[in-house]
């Protein structure tokens, strides 16, 4: 970590960031609640960010590696400072604000609160308005307003918070890419806020809701999430959930009238059919818990809609579902939604190429010597691509198995232990077997909030970082 640019990168990301925490401040205003809590974290941020901004930079090339790793430290120092609101308020303590954070800005949803309600609004706003700022990430908010470096290099940048995005071969400038994007994002969510005051839910809160909703977060302001609003509203919420799981690739192709290639899309496709199908296995397996269907397929569709885009909402106890749905929503929750949403988890466009490569595979077994080539998109898949992919999921399953046998020290059932890690790692923070995160160890919330990064940045890029620490160690 020698080159200098990832340093004045990484000052720039705070400088940003606290620009960001510019309107947690003002919801203090509005609300006459205390400043200190945002303005101490807003300072450190602020000055951090012009030291390291100050430093010159010689040698402006920026590599893929240096990408991983700008976007690495950035997400860390972030969720460093993050934590800092909760601390200086005196409702958690330091290792639990930096859970809270982290969950926060990776959209996970997960908590450490027992009693949300107890929060003041501008905490409350504070969740919800990380999600938002994660969902689409910080750097990408900063390249949007800022060019990184010459040739479009900004690119490893983008693609290392952002995996799986190919917007550039939509959009040549990176720049207009990423406008573009906000745009959408931000569009998304004036609908839902325009949709939700329809349903007599306020400005405040539907503000907040629809922050987690488009992010696909999941925390929320209330103890039984989104179980006390309307029929109405909770529809509503499931309609942009699924919305903001589809790759935000399909809505440029909308915008740009390029109905063709959207109807070519694998991907949507597989997630629209998937959507379909758990939504019907569920309701048939739940309908007899309900009084009336009616309830049943508002609770199929909605927990669907909140675990398949790894939000995390609930309108009810799941814990109630027979095994075989929450096994089955278990499933959703790793594969999740698309490639280029503000998703977690392990994606559809993975798991498509998973499949072709064992088809492919099975078929040189029967023919030897014939030649077998994987087309996704409509296009042919380099073989880098589909060992990149292999590679992903042995380290996602080996990672996934660590985690968890360092958490099962805490002691807790082998139920709650699992879905307290495939919760965090695949950034849906909806548990069946607990409420909130504040029963495990100090050190289970650090391993935990290492695999919510692990998850939001799609392992690769956090691999790089700890792979360059040991090198100068």
């Amino acid at each position: 970590m020698k080159n200098k640019i990832i340093y004045n990168y990484i000052g720039k990301v705070l400088i940003a960031f606290s620009i960001l925490m510019l309107f947690p401040m003002i919801i203090c205003l509005i609300k006459k609640e205390s400043l200190i809590p945002f303005f101490i974290p807003f300072l450190i941020s602020l000055l951090i960010g012009v030291l390291l901004n100050l430093i010159k930079i010689e040698n402006k090339t920026l590599y893929a590696k240096d990408g991983f790793i700008i976007v690495s430290l950035s997400w860390i120092v972030i969720s460093l400072i993050s934590a800092l609101p909760f601390y200086i308020s005196h409702y958690s303590g330091y290792i639990d604000g930096v859970f809270e954070a982290v969950s926060g800005l990776t959209t996970t949803g997960a908590s450490i609160f027992k009693d949300v309600t107890i929060l003041p609004k501008s905490l409350l706003f504070w969740r919800s308005y990380m999600h938002f700022i994660g969902g689409m990430g910080v750097l990408t908010f900063v390249m949007a307003v800022i060019p990184l470096s010459r040739k479009d290099k900004s690119m490893h940048v983008l693609n290392a918070e952002m995996p799986g995005n190919n917007v550039a071969k939509i959009v040549p400038s990176t720049k207009k890419m990423l406008l573009y994007l906000y745009a959408l994002y931000l569009s998304l969510s004036l609908l839902e806020i325009f949709f939700l005051m329809i349903g007599k839910v306020s400005l405040f809160d539907s503000l907040l809701i629809t922050m987690s909703t488009v992010s696909t977060g999941g925390l929320t302001f209330l103890n039984d999430s989104i179980a006390s609003y309307s029929s109405y509203v909770k529809l509503i919420v499931a309609l942009f959930m699924f919305l903001s799981g589809v790759n935000f690739n399909i809505y440029l192709l909308l915008v740009m009238k390029k109905n063709k290639a959207i109807l070519k899309s694998e991907e949507l496709k597989v997630y629209i059919l998937l959507f379909i199908f758990s939504i019907i296995f569920i309701f048939i397996n739940i309908s007899n818990l309900y009084p009336d269907k009616t309830t049943a397929i508002i609770s199929s569709i909605f927990h669907v809609s909140s675990i398949m885009t790894s939000t995390g909402f609930s309108v009810g106890d799941i814990n109630v579902y027979p095994t075989i749905c929450r096994v089955f929503l278990l499933f959703l929750m790793v594969v999740s939604a698309c490639a280029g949403s503000t998703c977690g988890g392990f994606k559809i466009s993975r798991l498509i190429l998973c499949y072709k490569r064992i088809k492919r595979d099975i078929l040189k077994i029967i023919h030897p010597n014939s030649v077998q080539i994987i087309k996704y998109e409509g296009k042919r898949v380099d073989d880098t691509l589909i060992d990149s992919n292999s590679t992903f999921l042995f380290l996602y399953t080996i990672l996934l198995i660590i985690i968890t046998l360092i958490v099962s020290i805490d002691g807790y059932s082998f139920e709650i232990t699992l879905n307290a890690v495939f919760s965090t790692f695949s950034n849906t923070g909806l548990c069946f077997e607990i409420s909130n995160f504040s029963i495990f160890s100090g050190f289970s919330k650090i391993v935990m909030s290492l695999g919510m990064l692990l998850g939001r940045l799609e392992i690769f890029p956090i691999v790089v970082l700890f792979s360059e620490l040991k090198k100068n160690i």
